[in-house]
């Protein structure tokens, strides 16, 4: 059976289309690619790429009849392409893959820019959430970013505002390949939606953020806050992923939704509050550590979390008596997720032992912390009140 050519198109025109890419769609007896790419294939060979399932039917059709079969991709192949799926369909040994010049080095190129220190990431059909934009632009020194109608560059310049990363250089490249393209830094101004961002950052800062904010960080009222010492050994217990999704129910002040917001950059974290007070307290520091990733939830938990985005963690610093409630609900999700709980009290502490023991992976611990302080013209310790952390692991029944 003949081989299946898939072949990298380049970003646009003509003049970007390799020369060996070239020759391999004039040897194909059928050419299946995206309507802005049909210029580049003689029409007695042009075929639909979209719908894409019904297109890698006729692919397998036209190998199973022995003809020359070919897709032509935009951009490169081996790029957030479609090429893995293509692989599923056919077989991967039933493919042979041209490459093609990628948006992101023609962008480079006109810029005179090396980009091996570049992210690249991609907003094209895809759901790149700002906050995870921002993580990316934030600790690299470049983030090349693949754009379509909706997630174009003035989502881009809005959601690194958001992100409190303004200052930060945009340059966009649009209809690259094309007798029109542009270069240049971003203005406000409709764009094609052909485009690709790039991010310039002179000072990248580290992926990895140290937790145990100090609690003067924090904008805090009459709302309980979780503090310092508790709030790392919770962020410890819970062992979070770069894309978590966390549930902290009974926020408070979102203390805890901060922590874990900046150790899950790619991931969401929901700050679940009935109180008006703490949600609003919640709001601002999400404002003011620029917290993109967190989500403030109005409304008592269990009922608040149903329409809630399965978790992969969960925080319970606050049930107002419905824990057992809460524990069920989380039950009923049969999934896998790590729990974490905090009690100041005796009859709290008993409830959770004995609720939580049952998992697997449980684990207890009473802190007693005691903090430095200046009376007068002495320093002494002063103990603050004991507090148990619990956390377990819920397994999805098989």
């Amino acid at each position: 059976m003949n081989k299946l050519t898939v072949i990298g198109a380049g970003p646009g025109g003509r003049d970007m289309l390799t020369a060996e890419a070239a020759q391999a769609i004039i040897n194909a007896d059928a050419v299946w690619c995206a309507a802005r790419n049909a210029d580049l294939v003689p029409a007695d060979k042009r075929r639909a790429l979209m719908p894409f399932a019904g297109a890698l039917d006729e692919m397998q059709s036209a190998l199973d009849a022995g003809l020359n079969a070919a897709a032509l991709l935009s951009g490169d192949t081996g790029l957030y392409s479609m090429l893995s799926l293509i692989k599923r369909r056919v077989g991967e040994e039933n493919v042979r893959v041209i490459c093609g010049v990628s948006s992101v080095q023609a962008l480079c190129a006109r810029l005179a820019l090396s980009w091996q220190d570049s992210k690249i990431v991609s907003a094209h059909g895809r759901g790149l959430a700002e906050s995870a934009l921002c993580h990316y632009a934030r600790t690299n020194p470049k983030t090349l970013v693949l754009l379509d109608g909706e997630r174009d560059p003035k989502w881009v310049r809005s959601s690194l505002c958001e992100g409190g990363l303004e200052k930060l250089k945009l340059i966009i490249g649009e209809r690259l390949g094309y007798d029109d393209e542009t270069v240049s830094p971003y203005e406000d101004r409709q764009y094609d939606s052909l485009c690709v961002a790039l991010i310039i950052n002179e000072a990248p800062e580290s992926a990895a953020h140290p937790f145990g904010l100090n609690d003067e960080s924090f904008i805090r009222g009459k709302t309980p806050m979780t503090k310092r010492e508790i709030r790392a050994q919770v962020i410890s217990e819970m062992r979070l992923a770069p894309d978590s999704v966390v549930w902290d129910v009974g926020a408070g002040t979102g203390s805890v939704s901060i922590e874990c917001a900046l150790q899950c950059p790619l991931g969401e974290v929901y700050a679940v509050e009935r109180d008006a007070d703490a949600l609003e307290l919640i709001k601002r520091n999400k404002a003011a550590f620029c917290a993109l990733n967190v989500h403030v939830v109005s409304g008592s938990a269990p009922q608040a979390l149903a329409d809630l985005p399965a978790p992969t963690h969960v925080f319970l610093g606050g049930t107002g008596g419905e824990t057992e409630e809460i524990l069920s609900a989380l039950e009923r999700l049969n999934k896998t997720l790590r729990v974490c709980a905090t009690a100041v009290t005796m009859e709290s502490a008993s409830f959770f032992t004995e609720a939580l023991s049952r998992y697997a992976g449980f684990s207890a611990v009473q802190l007693q912390v005691s903090r430095l302080e200046k009376v007068g013209r002495y320093s002494m310790f002063r103990a603050q009140n004991p507090v148990f952390v619990f956390a377990a692991t819920m397994e999805e029944s098989k």
